[in-house]
């Protein structure tokens, strides 16, 4: 590895992983609604990390390589975490629109038959154009998050050092005591 270079795949991946986590979770990734809160905080934490784990002085495009890389990160775990609450949030939403019924609430047209005919299956197809969507927005916001967290945690550079004092000039004469 070029010790110039940075390792951006270590603190993307833990950073990722716990951006995503959140992201996934039922009303925790509620969050990214709020300037995609989780993805942001990765991309940050992800720099902070890149920034303890290198010694030279860090760019913003470090800071929006190793954002985007937790970006991908987060959308991947996700999606893996939101695979097995998909059909838990459908029977909750069956479950609500039923007492909403018992109440007297009118129902739409159309959604008992809706929620009827979807399994709660997500097909291959959907599910990698829903990662594929998630990944790109995700890489972009956590660029936008590392530049930020490189530059609150990168290493500043050193001002650049004053030049010398001239030297006392010499009095006009013979230099040559001998």
């Amino acid at each position: 590895m070029n010790p110039q270079r940075p390792e951006y795949l270590r603190p993307a991946l833990i950073a990722g992983a716990f951006a995503g986590l959140l992201s996934g979770l039922p009303f925790i990734g509620a969050g990214n609604c709020i300037c995609c809160l989780w993805i942001v905080g990765g991309a940050v934490m992800a720099a902070k990390l890149l920034a303890a784990a290198t010694p030279a002085l860090l760019t913003s495009g470090d800071g929006a390589v190793v954002g985007s890389l937790t970006g991908i990160v987060a959308a991947v775990v996700d999606a893996i975490v939101s695979i097995p609450l998909r059909s838990f949030n459908l029977g909750l939403a069956r479950r609500l629109l039923d007492k909403a019924a018992e109440l007297g609430g009118q129902m739409p047209s159309g959604l008992d038959e809706f929620l009827n005919g979807s399994s709660g299956v997500l097909t291959l197809g959907w599910f990698l154009l829903g990662l594929f969507i998630s990944a790109a927005a995700f890489a972009f916001v956590g660029a936008l998050g590392g530049i930020i967290g490189v530059s609150l945690f990168g290493k500043k550079a050193l001002p650049p050092a004053s030049p010398p004092a001239p030297a006392a000039p010499q009095p006009p004469g013979p230099t040559d005591a001998a």
